[in-house]
C-alpha cells in the first residue's frame, strides 16, 4: 500500500475520531460517489433506456375479473377475449363467457388467422386503427364470425385492447342472439372500451 493512500486513509480515521455520525457520512459519501461512477460508466445505456418507452403488454392476469365486469355490464350472450399478433396474421383465444357467467365450450382451432378474403375490410381496418366497430354476423364472414353466427348469434362488436391506435395486443368480441338497439349497443361498447384500457400495461 503506498504512502498517499496510507495518509488518505489516516486522514479518513483522523476525521471520524469519537464520533458516530462522521463514519456514517464517510459511508453515506463513499454510496453516492460509487452510484455517481457506475451512472458516468452506464450514461448511454441509461439515456437509451430513458428515452426508449416499454412496449405495453396484456395483463393477462386481469382477465378473469375483466370477464366477469363485461358479462354483467354489457349485456353480450357470448363475450371473448382474443390475444393478437399481427406479424403472424393470427389471434389466440384467451377467456369466453356467456350472459350468465358460465365459460361456453370454444371449438378448436383456437388460433385463427385475422384478416382472410372474406373479413369485411372496412370494419378490420376500424379495428386495426383502434376504433371498436359493431357488425351484423353472417356465415360468410371471418372464422370467428362464422363460428358465433352458427351459435345463433346475429350481432357482434369488435372492442380493440387497447382501443386507441398506439398499439394492438388483442381484442374483446361481444355478440347477442338478439341484437340490441344503437343506444343499448354502445353503452355495452362504452362499457367493454374502459375494460380494454385496464387490460394493457403503460
Amino acid at each position: 500500500m503506498s504512502d498517499k493512500v496510507v495518509g488518505v486513509f489516516s486522514s479518513i480515521l483522523a476525521f471520524i475520531g469519537d464520533a458516530p455520525w462522521k463514519a456514517l457520512f464517510i459511508v453515506v459519501l463513499l454510496v453516492i460517489c460509487g452510484v455517481g461512477w457506475v451512472a458516468y460508466e452506464k450514461r448511454d445505456e441509461i439515456v437509451e433506456a430513458w428515452l426508449t418507452p416499454s412496449a405495453p403488454k396484456l395483463k393477462t392476469d386481469l382477465i378473469p375479473e375483466a370477464m366477469t365486469k363485461l358479462s354483467t355490464e354489457t349485456s353480450a350472450d357470448i363475450v371473448q377475449i382474443w390475444a393478437v399478433d399481427l406479424a403472424s396474421n393470427s389471434q389466440w383465444f384467451l377467456a369466453a363467457r356467456r350472459h350468465d357467467g358460465e365459460r361456453p365450450v370454444i371449438p378448436a382451432p383456437r388460433r385463427l388467422p385475422i384478416i382472410v378474403h372474406t373479413s369485411d375490410v372496412r370494419a378490420l381496418i376500424d379495428v386495426l386503427e383502434g376504433h371498436p366497430t359493431c357488425v351484423d354476423l353472417e356465415k360468410t364472414g371471418s372464422p370467428l364470425a362464422r363460428r358465433l353466427a352458427d351459435r345463433g348469434m346475429k350481432r357482434g362488436c369488435a372492442i380493440p385492447i387497447p382501443p386507441n391506435p398506439e398499439s394492438f395486443l388483442g381484442v374483446i368480441y361481444l355478440s347477442w342472439a338478439t341484437p340490441l338497439d344503437e343506444s343499448a349497443e354502445n353503452v355495452a361498447v362504452g362499457a367493454a372500451r374502459e375494460v380494454a384500457n385496464t387490460l394493457v400495461t403503460r
